[in-house]
């Protein structure tokens, strides 16, 4: 399970309990400060189940609850809008944004290898602003995905009814969801940007494709390290800024959270010197 989740699942237990009972939290799994989750590092789903458990036993909430209140959480927070922003920015509604997570989960598979985000299936409906979602996991955190929905549909200032046809705790051998969304009332200055925004946001969506036109398709090449990418952008007459490497790793960062770009991050005796990316084949997209 890819370290995101648990990184804002401690985030989420903090800011709707407060930090005494994180840090109690923290006592009662045995974390450190040496071990605090990492938001691109992989971890076991036992870990994330346990701490559901430990998390509802002390703040006495069902775990059901817990779960749904953080899908709504995951998706609206500030660490996923900001790691995700390259593909939010192409999002405008919450029905969207489903469809999108959905193909972006399966590129996260190839992207962070040995990761297995969570797949949904989604069948078109009659109504087009209604989407059916079909959802399959021995993990069985389906309350995970209704509090997302929810999520979704606030992030865009709509509104969602959410009603659950099919459930593996009770025996189905899938969850079954329908959404249907209503827009916000009509609002020209809803997502209306300053000029400041809209350059700062072109330049980092310009910086973003630098960088992944520069990559080599994975299985074509070796990758290339950060200096290796350094050098390609100084070709394509980057700016100094855009070369410095604390902004091309957040431009890599935002790629792969996307699931657009893999690298080794992953393998023994990796670091962030010789570690190398590659642009994913369009095929696996």
């Amino acid at each position: 399970m890819l370290g995101l989740i648990f990184v804002t699942w401690e985030k989420y237990l903090s800011e709707r309990f407060g930090s005494t009972l994180l840090e109690q939290y923290r006592n009662a799994i045995g974390e450190t400060t040496s071990t605090l989750p990492l938001a691109g590092r992989r971890y076991g789903d036992d870990t994330l189940l346990a701490g559901v458990e430990t998390a509802s036993k002390l703040t006495r909430t069902p775990a059901d609850m817990l779960l749904c209140e953080y899908g709504r959480y995951f998706t609206n927070n500030g660490l996923t809008s900001h790691l995700c922003a390259y593909l939010l920015s192409q999002i405008h509604s919450g029905q969207e944004l489903l469809l999108a997570m959905r193909k972006a989960h399966a590129r996260l598979r190839i992207s962070f290898e040995g990761t297995t985000p969570p797949l949904f299936d989604y069948e078109k409906s009659s109504s087009p602003n209604e989407v059916i979602l079909i959802y399959s996991s021995e993990r069985h955190l389906c309350s995970v995905l209704l509090g997302a929905i929810q999520g979704a549909a606030e992030r865009y200032g709509e509104k969602v009814h959410v009603v659950e046809q099919e459930c593996m705790k009770h025996g189905a051998p899938s969850c079954r969801f329908v959404a249907r969304f209503y827009p916000p009332p009509s609002d020209p200055y809803r997502y209306a940007k300053t000029p400041e925004q809209l350059a700062r946001q072109q330049a980092q969506k310009q910086l973003i494709e630098l960088v992944l036109t520069s990559l080599p398709e994975y299985g074509t090449t070796n990758g290339l390290t950060l200096n290796d990418i350094q050098q390609r952008l100084q070709l394509r007459n980057a700016t100094s800024h855009q070369q410095r490497p604390a902004v091309m790793l957040e431009a890599i960062q935002r790629l792969q959270f996307a699931g657009l770009i893999m690298s080794t991050a992953q393998r023994a005796g990796d670091d962030l010197t010789s570690r190398r990316y590659w642009r994913l084949p369009a095929a696996w997209q």
